[in-house]
């Protein structure tokens, strides 16, 4: 008998894939009903496995999206399919359409998708497939989803090219419709500001018009020649172009900052932790420089010169910026960059695919890059970060809450600004026990510790403000020095004169404040920021404990309660609101939730659903327990400062739930003093 070569066994199996593979690949392509689709049902631990690769069937990837734990892939296809992968990139389900589905968004917090398609269906199902709805129309040109899915949007066209928006809510139930011109691009922002809204740049008689609008179908505002090209991550700050122009507002529509720049904007991104750093770039002939990244109170951070083409993702903690580009290199490999802060080249390497899309997530080291034929993969950026070098890398990201009491030492809280221009109290240790008051003003002008991550409030490092307490009136005047008290600028005013305030509203004996020059009493502070004298010192009514980010450090900060009425700003609401600014931080779940407070004479609960675990990972570092601590410091502070109870924990749906070791307690009783953001 002839033996049979062992290339030939090769041959014969790679004729078996070839075969499946256009079997599969026909069966893709045959049309099938809108209403039905055919859909792959999720797989099962055991079940399957293998990676969903699709190098095999060479499909273009229309729409890629993730949410913000990256706990989804989400894509659209070509092949009229929308896949939905885990993180493993193990395909979780598909669905087929008769038409291409040219938009598929996942929702930030993972539950949900919403497909639009050019035959005009638009889709939302959640990611377990127990909600789903259809609505049928004129072909859908762009979709959008809010961070908790609570709203779609859709941007329609029909034949006689009558061109409007539809806004839905989750159910499905159509809430209005706005008619328009030509869509160019639609965004849901998130609840962080208590406020959704709708923004789109669409056009009309041939110039774009970027518009506002929030859930009731209002217009807010509009702005004619202008195009959005960016919002940040929780729509406090959008970016639009005209022309070389760039024109920053906050989310009343305000203009914050515009800036002329020698290109066209083609991509606008805001940091995702820093809503006051912007990354510009645009295609610029020579070797002129063509990525710009701006701060938006100090203008112009740095530039330099990338590869044309170039797509970029922050990381989540916002302290880098990766950069891809294959068109100016070897056929089909990609250049991959990370560039720090200072736009400082830390590391690169080569990926084998041309990288056709690169998306942003949570995730603190993993990107999502697509090819142009098809092929989805996840890069681990940790090893890469790992070998750069960082001036702040001995210092914590977190200094918890402390306790601790000497009897010869007074700790007073300083109130300094984050790279968001909010006001930040850090408690220091102060020289002078006998006149605490002076000495605390004294440490407020030295401004914040090196390697904080902070800013000073008062510009003149070395200014001389002498403090006067009269006891028995609570009288305190501070005699300013003229330079001050003529600052220009009405941010720089009001953060001045804020810190100050703040700072000495610590001392309880202080029951009004004078501001004066040369023994006189002030009007204006600064540039046109009139003042009424006395003043009073701040006192919190209903404070909520806000984590904030600057730099690599994260700090806690005091705000007031954001409610209309008094009923809304019940423990509960405030609670609520502490959750969604912790949504905010990288490592946080965006779908994290209070499920409800359990109130006792003795303590409170509370409740929270299951993704509070996601902060607890089992590999327990210093930077995952300062992390761990900060989400609780912001939790019980809240509730201890607006009730009369002793002791607080936190439930995992309704279950006493154990971290692991190393992490704090999930309990904790009230303590006092207590100093937040002690400085080490």
């Amino acid at each position: 008998m002839k033996n049979v070569q062992p290339f030939y066994y090769i041959i014969a199996l790679a004729a078996i894939f070839m075969l499946a593979g256009a079997y599969i690949l026909v069966m893709q392509l045959i049309p099938v009903p809108e209403q039905t689709g055919v859909t792959v049902e999720p797989q099962g631990l055991d079940e399957g496995g293998a990676l969903y690769d699709l190098w095999f069937s060479s499909a273009e990837i229309y729409d890629l999206s993730v949410d913000h734990n990256l706990t989804g892939i989400l894509f659209s296809t070509d092949e009229k399919m929308i896949s939905l992968l885990d993180q493993e990139r193990k395909l979780r389900w598909d669905k087929g359409f008769s038409t291409a589905p040219k938009q598929a968004k996942l929702s930030s917090c993972g539950n949900y998708v919403v497909t639009g398609t050019e035959g005009g269906l638009l889709y939302f199902t959640s990611t377990d497939r127990e909600i789903t709805w259809e609505k049928e129309g004129p072909p859908i040109e762009h979709v959008a989803i809010a961070p908790n899915a609570n709203w779609v949007a859709a941007a329609r066209v029909d034949e006689e090219d009558h061109y409007y928006v539809e806004f839905y809510d989750r159910d499905g139930d159509l809430k209005w419709v706005l008619e328009s011109g030509p869509v160019k691009n639609l965004y849901l922002t998130s609840e962080y500001l208590e406020q959704a809204s709708v923004f789109y740049t669409h056009i009309q008689e041939e110039q774009p018009v970027f518009t506002a609008v929030n859930l009731e179908g209002e217009e807010l505002w509009s702005y004619e020649s202008r195009q959005l090209a960016a919002v940040s991550r929780h729509g406090s700050r959008m970016a639009a172009s005209d022309s070389k122009n760039l024109i920053v507002y906050d989310s009343q529509g305000q203009i914050l900052w515009e800036e002329e720049l020698p290109f066209e904007p083609q991509t606008v991104m805001f940091n995702p932790q820093n809503y006051n750093r912007l990354l510009v770039y645009g295609n610029q002939e020579g070797a002129d420089e063509n990525l710009y990244y701006y701060d938006l109170t100090d203008e112009l951070l740095w530039n330099k010169r990338v590869a044309d083409g170039s797509l970029f993702s922050f990381t989540a903690d916002g302290q880098y910026i990766v950069c891809s580009s294959w068109r100016h290199y070897r056929e089909d490999y990609t250049q991959m960059k990370i560039l720090d802060r200072q736009g400082v080249e830390v590391n690169n390497w080569e990926v084998a695919m041309r990288v056709e899309k690169l998306v942003k997530s949570g995730h603190p080291h993993l990107v999502v890059v697509a090819g142009e034929d098809g092929y989805i993969d996840l890069i681990n950026l940790e090893p890469l970060l790992a070998e750069t070098d960082t001036d702040l890398a001995t210092v914590p990201i977190y200094n918890p809450v402390s306790t601790e009491k000497r009897a010869d030492v007074v700790k007073v809280p300083l109130y300094f600004i984050d790279e968001n221009s909010n006001l930040v109290p850090v408690t220091r240790a102060i020289n002078d026990p006998d006149d605490p008051i002076q000495a605390a003003v004294e440490e407020l002008v030295r401004g914040p510790a090196r390697g904080s991550a902070l800013y000073r409030t008062i510009p003149q490092k070395d200014a001389s403000i002498e403090v006067e307490f009269i006891e028995e009136k609570g009288r305190l005047r501070l005699e300013l020095p003229s330079e001050l008290a003529e600052l220009s600028g009405i941010a720089q005013s009001t953060t001045a004169l804020d810190s100050l305030v703040l700072t000495v509203s610590y001392f309880s004996e202080v029951e009004e404040i004078v501001l004066t020059v040369d023994g006189e009493p002030l009007e204006e502070f600064g540039e046109d920021l009139a003042i009424k004298q006395p003043l009073s010192p701040h006192r919190w009514e209903k404070p909520v404990y806000i984590p904030v980010m600057s730099g690599n450090r994260y700090y806690l900060k005091m705000q007031e309660a954001a409610s209309e009425s008094d009923e809304k700003a019940d423990l509960q609401h405030l609670v609520e609101q502490t959750l969604i600014a912790c949504r905010v931080l990288p490592f946080v779940p965006s779908n994290l939730e209070l499920i409800d407070l359990r109130i006792s004479r003795e303590q409170i609960q509370i409740n929270l659903n299951d993704s509070f675990k996601r902060i607890f990972p089992e590999k327990v570092g210093e930077q995952e327990k300062l992390q761990a601590e900060l989400m609780l410091d912001a939790l019980f502070l809240t509730v201890f400062e607006n009730s009369r109870v002793q002791r607080v924990e936190v439930l995992v749906e309704g279950e006493k739930w154990d971290s692991p070791a190393g992490y704090p307690s999930l309990g904790r009783f009230h303590h006092r003093p207590y100093f937040i953001n002690p400085e080490q």
